[in-house]
Parts: structure tokens; sequence; C-alpha cells
């Protein structure tokens, strides 16, 4: 887990993700396949700036892992209907994950959009 937050959300590797999900990878809020899975990161990225991912807590139970995180970026594009204002954003969620065979098969996330909207906003 580690290494996929290091490489892939820290680093912007998406072109790596082949190294940790199966190529059929199930995205719900994305979709299905390699290409959903790395659209859906690659919006994040392209959102927020320099995301800086800190892992917080991992618990695992048989083949999911839940990890709870905190990230601060900068608003770089649109979010959430907001265009970029440049604004330093922090926030924190929750990431979990279903393996299959060492790989992820399944990806779940949630993030305190309000509290991101909340600094976008001044309020």
């Amino acid at each position: 887990m580690r290494a996929f937050f290091d490489k892939v959300l820290n680093a912007g590797d998406l072109s790596g993700l082949e190294a940790f999900a199966h190529k059929d990878v199930a995205v719900p809020q994305a979709g299905r396949g390699l290409e959903s899975f790395r659209r859906l990161l690659g919006e994040t990225r392209g959102a927020f700036s320099n995301p800086k991912y800190r892992v917080l807590d991992v618990v695992s139970e048989g083949a999911k892992v839940a990890v709870r995180f905190s990230a601060k970026g900068t608003h770089a594009g649109r979010y959430l209907g907001l265009p970029a204002s440049g604004k330093a954003v922090s926030l924190w969620g929750m990431m979990l994950f279903r393996f299959e065979a060492g790989a992820i098969a399944e990806f779940w996330q949630l993030v305190d959009a309000q509290g991101v909207l909340r600094q976008l906003r001044g309020a």
C-alpha cells in the first residue's frame, strides 16, 4: 500500500499502475479496467497539483485493505464544478482495496469533499 501511495499517488506514475492493479480492476466511481482507474486518479491529479498523500492507518482483513489518509495539494484545476483557485487545500479520506492474486481487483474512495469545498469557497 505504501508503494502504491508513493509511486502512483504522490509521484504521479500513472503509467506504472499495471504493477499494482488487475487489467480489469473494478472502480465503481469510474468504471472497469486500468484506463478507468488511471482516468479517476488522473482527474484528481489534474484538480490538485503536487499532491502529497500521507498514510495514517492501514487495516486489512482477508483480501480487503482499508487506508485512512490525509493529503495536501494546490487547487490547480476544476473540482466539483469550481475552477482552479490556486489555493492550498488539505483533506482526508479513506480508500478500500480488494486484492486478487496480489493485485488490486476493486477500489473505492471516499473523500471529505465538503471540507475541500469549504476551503475553496473560503467559508
